[in-house]
């Protein structure tokens, strides 16, 4: 008898050792996962303001029957807009609508150009 109760005792730790690693791995991988999606990646999203040094022209789309157009800038233009990506400085050239809300559409138009930084001087430099 005493030899079973010994067997039927280690078991039954065994199982509720077993439980809580179990229970254990699920808080350890929960904690992880709500650590890796709450780090956001710091961007540099200050706005500076700059002048073109060169001209530059670029195709944006403007939605509605036009669809496309030139949008040009001429040396001396001042634009305020941020650095982004490295080389490239991004300026609003729209203001945000309920157009541009959901998936694309002919309604929808360009908010964001993305402009080389050859063509641009930091104003105040």
């Amino acid at each position: 008898m005493r030899i079973h109760k010994g067997i039927f005792n280690y078991f039954h730790k065994f199982n509720q050792y077993i439980n809580a690693m179990k229970i254990n791995k699920f808080i350890c991988l929960t904690l992880l996962i709500l650590f890796m999606t709450s780090c956001e990646k710091k961007e540099n999203t200050a706005e500076h303001s700059y002048i073109f040094i060169l001209p530059y022209s670029a195709t944006v789309t403007v939605g509605g029957v036009v669809g496309i157009k030139t949008l040009s800038f001429n040396v001396g233009d001042t634009v305020s807009g941020s650095e982004i990506t490295e080389g490239m400085v991004t300026i609003r050239i729209a203001h945000h609508t309920y157009l541009n809300d959901g998936p694309p559409s002919s309604a929808s138009y360009q908010e964001f150009l993305n402009i080389p930084l050859e063509c641009l001087m930091l104003q105040g430099k």
